[in-house]
């Protein structure tokens, strides 16, 4: 497992890549716009069971990788974003707060924050036609397995 080291003068703390990840995975979920990373727990777990390719959302992958050097910490940042978001501003917004977010509760210097942009998730006409209609969303998991 790799770990982000921080040296003290009392010695060190060690960070893993899972915590980073959740770390980021909470602070993309207080940004409006993004749709979300889609790699969880579960989802590693379920894939490592089925020993299948992770399953994507709407055809698209969405995903946090982290790269921990010694010298240097890198996020790339796979994600699906809202129509009408303007990408520019948003992908800025997310780089800073993950990298304040990071600094913040870690103490970290993340060095290089890139932000991927996969899809555009666009509104469901149905829903915006006809709001009384409900829809039935049957998970593609859920499907596979029963």
């Amino acid at each position: 497992m790799e770990l982000a080291t921080i040296y003290t003068d009392k010695g060190k703390i060690n960070i893993s890549r899972m915590t980073l990840e959740f770390l980021i995975h909470s602070v993309l979920n207080n940004i409006k716009g993004v749709v979300g990373p889609n790699k969880t727990v579960l989802r590693e777990f379920s894939k490592k069971l089925a020993k299948t390719a992770q399953s994507k959302k709407d055809g698209v992958n969405q995903e946090i990788r982290i790269e921990i050097k010694p010298d240097t910490i890198i996020i790339n940042l796979f994600l699906v974003v809202h129509y009408g978001i303007r990408i520019p501003d948003l992908t800025w917004e997310i780089q800073t707060k993950v990298k304040e977010k990071l600094k913040e509760i870690t103490g970290l210097e993340i060095n290089t924050i890139n932000v991927h942009i996969n899809g555009i998730s666009y509104p469901n006409k149905n829903k915006l036609n006809d709001k009384k209609k409900d829809m039935l969303v049957i998970p593609e998991m859920f499907v596979k397995i029963f």
